[in-house]
């Protein structure tokens, strides 16, 4: 089986649907903003590579607050969108209707769009029932047939959904997860955002971030931007770590399976093997000649 061909890079694969689900005010809605912004504009998402590509963004919720958020991102990150590559649709589409559904086919057919993002999928479902596994499985049906209307059938379509009571599983029936190809989860302590993917159909399925909401001066609003650990202090060391944990887990990996697995630069990933060895976060056991790298456990 071919690897999966990334559009952000461990992140978001060509060709899958996905969803983003967290509780209210997790940041769910500035991570989906990120990530679009990242991939209209080719801009690495948290130093991983992102292929650029035209996005089109369903602010079910409407539009409120969305031209701040974008102007901060533009700001925060010194980075223009472009109109002609990322298009907003300021109200929902019902994905139970079946002329609602055909338009959006025929609209993301159009424009050639590679990313679409529903925010938020409770709007763009308004009638059907969530906790039915029948009502859930038309929405992921329809997901599926958005997917084969994107260039050749390789773009994702994110769905932006809630949390139950408890902030960690997904509101609804389970037909949902079950139903797509990635999952993830945001969390939020105080200022800290966790994001962490729980599903991925194909390729390893950790990935971990921590992240925090900047205020960007003049616009009133926030970006996103990594939260650093007390080791790891380099975007480069942060992403070494976040790749190599996905790979290898606790067992530990040799330099010459390191280089070979991990998408970075050369360069760049001598350099955060140097940082992150220099910090501690991971740890060289084996011989000089033979050495393993492994990452650091709690009381080592």
């Amino acid at each position: 089986m071919p690897a999966p061909q990334p559009l952000i890079a461990n992140t978001l694969d060509h060709g899958t649907t996905a969803l983003l689900y967290g509780k209210w005010g997790t940041g769910k809605s500035f991570i989906a903003l990120d990530w679009a912004a990242s991939v209209a504009t080719g801009r690495p998402w948290q130093n991983r590579h992102t292929e650029q590509r035209r996005v089109l963004y369903i602010a079910a919720e409407g539009a409120y607050g969305l031209r701040a958020r974008t102007d901060a991102w533009e700001t925060g990150w010194d980075t223009p969108i472009a109109d002609e590559w990322m298009t907003f649709l300021p109200r929902p589409v019902n994905l139970t209707r079946a002329a609602d559904l055909i338009n959006l086919e025929a609209f993301i057919n159009w424009g050639g769009y590679q990313l679409v993002i529903l925010d938020t999928l409770a709007r763009c479902m308004v009638g059907a029932e969530e906790n039915s596994a029948k009502d859930t499985g038309i929405v992921i049906d329809a997901m599926t047939r958005l997917l084969a209307h994107t260039p050749e059938g390789r773009g994702v379509i994110l769905g932006v959904h809630h949390a139950g009571k408890d902030g960690k599983t997904m509101r609804g029936s389970s037909a949902f997860e079950s139903g797509v190809d990635t999952v993830y989860l945001t969390t939020k302590d105080a200022d800290t955002i966790t994001l962490e993917r729980t599903k991925r159909k194909d390729g390893p399925e950790h990935d971990h971030h921590t992240l925090r909401l900047d205020p960007i001066a003049g616009t009133g609003s926030v970006a996103l931007s990594v939260c650093r650990t007390e080791g790891a202090t380099t975007s480069r060391a942060v992403e070494l770590l976040s790749q190599f944990a996905s790979l290898f887990g606790d067992r530990g990996a040799s330099k010459s399976e390191i280089l070979e697995a991990v998408e970075m630069p050369r360069a760049t990933l001598y350099r955060a093997l140097t940082d992150v060895l220099a910090s501690g976060d991971l740890i060289q056991d084996g011989s000089a000649n033979r050495p393993i790298y492994r990452r650091k456990l709690a009381g080592q």
